[in-house]
């Protein structure tokens, strides 16, 4: 997701939902590119911010959400995903992308399958990028807490070597 350019502030406005523990959202821009598998294999590490900066869906208002509130943090294309589309939340067949294939299990039960990076960070930050196995799907990318997750299972590995 490359994330729209504000024309008042010439920067990229990604879209995100963040998902609360409670169940609550939080609907909003971060004025930063959204990450992609590419950019997390490319660029050198940065740390997840403890607190995200965000706009309000009507873009008046800047307010901070505190991660250690939050479930996960979806990269959405648009706010209000289609409710009428059936979104594939598990791969049919071994992913072609790059990474770990692992599938999570959150305190609320939910499941969620999708592709990692391969690198130590997934393993000792508060938290991970995860790539969704349906490409037309809203979600682009979720940054899971793992202070949320009771269950992770790697599934599968591909890598180039």
């Amino acid at each position: 997701m490359e994330g729209t350019v504000d024309p008042s502030h010439s920067r990229p406005r990604t879209k995100i939902v963040a998902h609360k523990h409670d169940g609550s959202l939080v609907k909003g821009y971060l004025d930063a590119p959204a990450p992609t598998l590419e950019s997390l294999f490319a660029r050198s590490y940065e740390p997840f911010p403890e607190m995200l900066q965000l706009r309000d869906v009507s873009d008046s208002q800047h307010h901070g959400v505190n991660i250690a509130d939050l479930k996960a943090v979806f990269y959405v294309k648009e706010f209000d995903g289609s409710k009428h589309y059936n979104e594939v939340k598990i791969f049919a067949n071994i992913p072609l992308i790059q990474g770990i294939w692992v599938q999570v299990k959150f305190r609320d039960g939910e499941y969620l399958e999708g592709v990692v990076h391969n690198s130590i960070h997934h393993l000792v930050e508060k938290g991970f990028f995860m790539k969704p196995p349906d490409p037309e799907s809203n979600n682009e990318m979720v940054y899971v807490l793992k202070k949320s997750v009771t269950e992770y299972r790697v599934l599968g590995v591909r890598a180039n070597y």
